[in-house]
């Protein structure tokens, strides 16, 4: 589960010692599926809210990790004559 933390610039490399993560979209450090959360309690305000607003994060992550995504090729292929021509550049020999 991920749950934002609230730290301060002054403590950002702290945490990234203990584990913490960079949201570079967010601007946020975070952390996930951390079994002791001791050493973090000092960067989560409420733990209560931080646990229940990220309930349904894991889920679109999940879903996103398996997505294999959109995969394009070219729907047709170019012919080419071999000289110095580029391929989609008509030449002496295609013109």
């Amino acid at each position: 589960m991920r749950i934002n933390l609230k730290t301060p610039f002054a403590d950002k490399e702290a945490a990234k010692a203990l584990g913490a993560r960079w949201d570079g979209a967010k601007k946020i450090w975070y952390i996930t599926d951390v079994a002791d959360l001791t050493p973090f309690m000092r960067w989560i305000p409420d733990l209560a809210t931080a646990t229940a607003s990220n309930a349904a994060a894991p889920t679109a992550q999940a879903a996103t990790r398996q997505s294999a995504g959109v995969i394009t090729r070219p729907t047709a292929a170019v012919a080419h004559c071999g000289c110095a021509a580029l391929p989609w550049i008509d030449c002496e020999h295609t013109a």
